[in-house]
């Protein structure tokens, strides 16, 4: 099966993109190497820097691989700076996020997987380990998006 993992010069999404190579699945690297490094890519995975904003380039990955699957890591990940630069946080995380959700749908990706930090979205949770139900309660632009 064909896969888009998003965010994968990352740390996190670097070692989903080697569970799916390993897994015998085909990988497709998206990121533009922000805040990852070309050293996490695996070499068995096809690589495309664009950032997430960029809806042509994103149609035009799409347009090329045609992934059954997205796995979307890349993010504005920086708390301290969406809390200076708001706009900013929201263009990557939501706008961007939006650009790769449209593109999946538009050329019949069959399954969305968005990943979040759980911390950002729950705020101060009264309790751990936090529950899949707990009430949602961001506190930062980041958190929001």
């Amino acid at each position: 099966m064909k896969i888009l993992v998003t965010g994968a010069a990352g740390f996190i999404a670097s070692h989903v993109a080697d569970a799916y190579v390993n897994a015998g699945h085909e990988v497709v690297i998206l990121d533009d190497l922000s805040r990852g490094s070309k050293r996490n890519l695996n070499p068995k995975c096809r690589f495309y820097q664009h950032d997430i904003r960029d809806r042509e380039a994103i149609q035009k990955v799409f347009l090329l691989e045609k992934p059954a699957i997205v796995n979307h890591h890349a993010a504005q990940m920086d708390v301290r700076r969406g809390v200076r630069e708001p706009l900013f946080d929201a263009e990557v995380n939501i706008l961007g996020s939006l650009n790769l959700i449209e593109a999946a749908l538009a050329n019949g990706a069959q399954r969305f997987i968005y990943i979040a930090s759980a911390g950002a979205g729950y705020g101060e949770p009264k309790q751990m380990p936090v529950s899949e139900d707990y009430p949602i309660n961001p506190i930062t632009p980041y958190g929001i998006s």
